[in-house]
């Protein structure tokens, strides 16, 4: 956030890199490791807010932000993936991995030269906008879950790979969330041009991100399109095993738990059996002479 010294750091290439690995697997296996998705998005969203707050309020030095920011995150993306373990709410956390695709769709709109327009300049017109482009397109794709996880996964985690390249080597695409997180930290930010030049390696790098996104999105609309759209949450998937399994043994059952009208039906047999004659124990076949 001071220069760009920050972005050469040890710290943070592990930090990017390590968000590029776990990127490239959600980019293809987001939503058949629905776990791993959802650990993902809260650390991003948690880990988002967390250096805001960090980089506001207190004045820590960049590896201990860095520290904490990926412990929020962690904490964060473990409570995510707990919630739909615990809950099986799969449309709010759908809601949540829809905020994120949102947030970076807004964050490329204003890195265009729509951003540059003097009525952004004020603040509360450019976050009612940056909100608004970022709730729409959750808002429209919420119906249509799965498509809306495999889209997220697919261009968010694609974007990590382009955040930990430029750890490394240095392009305008980086600006695209950057711009956004400095606005929020700085008051005098709005008044800044930040309009970025476009060099090789940025269309280069910019092919890299549209074909792992492409690519992506279609390996997983391809390999999902017969299976359901979302599995049982593992909770409840142990629990309904519990009780076939207890059913499959009705022997282990106590007594209390017979079916509802059981001792109805006892009864009306016994009734039945009482007017029926007892059969006779001699032998009534007559006799051959």
């Amino acid at each position: 956030m001071d220069s760009c010294a920050t972005l050469g750091k040890v710290s943070t290439k592990v930090f990017f890199t390590f968000c590029a690995v776990f990127g490239l697997l959600i980019c293809f296996f987001g939503h058949r490791s629905l776990k791993l998705g959802f650990f993902c998005m809260g650390f991003i969203i948690f880990g988002f807010f967390m250096f805001l707050l960090l980089t506001g309020v207190t004045h820590l030095n960049h590896d201990a932000c860095l520290l904490l920011t990926a412990l929020a995150g962690v904490i964060g993306g473990i409570l995510l993936a707990g919630y739909w373990w615990r809950f099986g709410c799969i449309y709010l956390c759908i809601m949540f991995v829809g905020l994120v695709l949102g947030f970076l769709v807004s964050s490329i709109v204003f890195f265009t030269p729509i951003g540059e327009y003097s009525s952004f300049r004020n603040d509360a017109i450019f976050w009612l906008t940056f909100a608004c482009i970022a709730l729409m397109l959750p808002a429209f794709l919420l119906p249509f879950p799965k498509t809306l996880n495999i889209l997220s996964c697919g261009v968010v985690g694609s974007y990590a790979v382009v955040l930990a390249i430029d750890s490394y080597v240095y392009t305008s695409l980086s600006y695209i969330t950057l711009n956004v997180l400095k606005r929020a930290l700085s008051r005098d930010f709005s008044a800044a041009y930040s309009s970025v030049p476009f060099q090789r390696n940025d269309f280069i790098i910019m092919a890299v991100w549209v074909i792992l996104a492409v690519c992506g999105v279609i390996t997983q609309l391809y390999r999902e399109r017969e299976r359901p759209a979302f599995p049982p949450d593992p909770l409840r998937g142990v629990e309904t095993a519990a009780g076939a399994a207890d059913h499959q043994h009705p022997g282990s059952q106590s007594p209390l738990a017979a079916p509802e009208g059981s001792d109805l039906w006892a009864g009306l047999a016994e009734f039945r059996d009482y007017f029926r004659q007892p059969p006779s124990r001699g032998e009534r076949t007559p006799l051959l002479l």
